[in-house]
């Protein structure tokens, strides 16, 4: 794919992402509603404690230091998507993947910067509440597994030590 294209695909699903919250935090935020009962239920949190990791352990980083892990996380997934596209080729894969990526981490870093926090709002009973960009994550990190594992062949003779030559050289 190319880069515009990839691009338009991410900008796409982050707005897709951003009106749903803007709608929720509007005009539903204390709604609740079952979606499926015992399994889903609809329920708007704004979670502006801190990463999900940390809130398990009820630690709050704040609003700035989220924003800045997101910009070096989205800077760090574009290295590893031109690292990973120079070396598999064209893989639709990949691009359908880091799409996923960059979208759920610009939501996250919209989230901050607009809400001060994630609305999320479809919550998995009795685990946990999650919204869109959650999705978009897992999406990613489930196609980036497969493509390793079918490409286990081409990664292993790849080397660490040379990831800035091959994100240097030309396509």
């Amino acid at each position: 794919m190319q880069i515009r294209t990839i691009a338009l695909w991410t900008i796409g699903l982050v707005v897709i992402e951003q009106i749903i919250k803007l709608i929720i935090s509007g005009y539903y935020r204390d709604i609740h509603f079952d979606i499926i009962p015992s399994l889903l239920e609809f329920k708007p949190t704004l979670n502006n404690k801190s990463f999900y990791w940390l809130g398990l352990m009820n630690i709050d980083v704040g609003r700035w230091a989220r924003l800045t892990t997101g910009i070096i996380c989205l800077g760090m997934l574009c290295l590893f998507y031109l690292y990973m596209r120079r070396i598999l080729k064209k893989e639709k894969w990949m691009d359908v993947g880091f799409i996923f990526g960059f979208a759920g981490i610009l939501c996250s870093s919209c989230d901050n910067i607009f809400f001060g926090g994630s609305w999320d709002y479809i919550y998995l009973k009795p685990l946990f509440v999650f919204d869109l960009k959650d999705v978009y994550l897992n999406c990613f990190v489930f196609l980036l597994l497969i493509g390793c594992v079918k490409n286990q062949k081409i990664l292993a003779s790849a080397k660490a030590k040379d990831f800035w030559k091959v994100i240097k050289q030309k396509e």
